[in-house]
């Protein structure tokens, strides 16, 4: 008796489009902001069992059985797990012209590719994470790989293997909680005399929890740009003396020359340029960029620095926003910035606080490549754990994601 198969055909062109998707996948979809984990898991489920009878005198009388399944696998990517997998298949049950009954029993192990195809979580540019990132949400994903398929036989049935190592396909579901949990169901086609559809449960590796809020300063590993010293201004030899200024006419007192109803206030008592009847901030520090409302200019958020889905890399409308910044840190040389980046609370804790310290970095670097000097910048990464509107919104979570510039004394 023979096991059926699809031939080596397939067996090799599958190998080489498994080949070529991830090596696709590690390229197209790796970014800073992913974090490889393992994982384990077990499942249980229905077994489809079709050995080739052809030709003798058995025939299938029960061709189904229950499967269990042991799982090994690693998240190489935002779009690609590998998976190690040992399947217990179960028993085919087959009968002889003589009625005498007569098991075949399947095992299986393999190495297979997952692709996953799409996730409940949108993708889009404006969100730092979606769920392929952290495995979270409910996701489609393809399977295909090879395997090593094991038989053995209760009974009087004798039987061959026409290949011993067999491709394998699958298609399922899996949904997946932040804290590492997932669930899956799936069906998976071997070769094309067996098959398994059932439930798995998944553990996810390495998450963290939450520990106290602090302020870590990032170091910059970038070496300041030299600075060339300019020599001091020539000093004349002679000052030139004021004209003598008597005999000039008295100039007309202006006092009472103000309309009663005037409330204009001329006076600047915080001297940061604007007058006191428009500024908003009349306690601004000497020297600290305002607005015209005599406001920080650095303060709070910076509108526009944006970046691109679940990366570092600045968008062009963030580096047109930055650029502004350059030109105000190149008219106030005296002023230091902080760098606050931010994420919403979407996925695994440690990776938004990796991404938040990645995208800090980032801005810091552009500034530096603008000419402003590495010692007036900090990078400060903060993560999910400073919130200011609800995470439980889009528009909240849109709030949170942002870079903050303050001004250091």
């Amino acid at each position: 008796m023979k096991t059926k198969n699809i031939g080596s055909f397939l067996l090799i062109t599958g190998a080489a489009c498994l080949a070529g998707n991830a090596a696709a996948q590690s390229g197209s979809d790796w970014d800073a902001s992913f974090k490889k984990r393992i994982y384990i898991g077990a499942g249980i489920g229905a077994t489809e069992l079709e050995p080739r009878t052809d030709g003798t005198p058995f025939f299938v009388q029960d061709e189904s059985d229950t499967g269990a399944l042991l799982v090994l696998g690693l998240d190489f990517s935002r779009r690609l797990s590998v998976e190690l997998q040992y399947a217990d298949l179960g028993d085919s049950q087959l009968v002889d012209t003589t009625a005498a009954e007569s098991l075949i029993g399947y095992t299986e192990a393999s190495l297979s590719g997952l692709f996953y195809l799409w996730n409940g979580l949108a993708d889009d540019e404006y969100l730092d994470f979606d769920g392929l990132d952290t495995r979270s949400g409910l996701s489609l994903f393809g399977r295909f790989g090879v395997g090593q398929m094991d038989n053995d036989s209760i009974g009087n049935v004798t039987f061959r293997r026409d290949n011993d190592v067999q491709v394998l396909v699958g298609l399922g579901l899996e949904y997946g909680l932040p804290i590492g949990l997932a669930a899956r169901a799936e069906y998976i086609r071997y070769d094309s005399d067996a098959a398994f559809a059932g439930l798995s449960l998944l553990y996810r590796f390495g998450g963290r929890d939450i520990g106290p809020v602090d302020e870590p300063v990032l170091p910059v590993l970038l070496p300041p740009a030299p600075i060339s010293e300019l020599p001091p201004p020539p000093i004349p030899a002679e000052l030139p003396t004021l004209p003598e200024l008597q005999g000039l006419p008295e100039l007309p007192s202006l006092q009472g020359a103000a309309s009663e109803e005037s409330t204009f206030d001329a006076t600047d008592g915080d001297a940061d340029g604007v007058t006191n009847s428009v500024d908003d901030c009349p306690d601004t520090a000497s020297g600290t960029p305002v607005n015209d409302n005599g406001c920080e200019m650095f303060n709070g958020v910076i509108e526009g620095v944006n970046f691109l889905s679940g990366s570092d890399t600045l968008t062009d409308t963030a580096r047109v926003a930055l650029d502004e910044v350059v030109g105000t840190l190149s008219a106030f040389p005296e002023v230091q910035l902080a760098i606050e980046a931010h994420t919403d609370s979407r996925g695994d804790d440690q990776a938004n606080f990796d991404l938040s310290r990645l995208r800090a970095l980032s801005v810091v670097r552009y500034l530096i490549a603008q000419g402003i000097d590495i010692g007036r910048l900090q990078a400060r990464a903060f993560g999910e754990v400073r919130p200011i509107a609800d995470n439980a919104t889009e528009d909240g979570r849109l709030l949170n994601r942002r870079v903050e510039f303050r001004t250091q004394p």
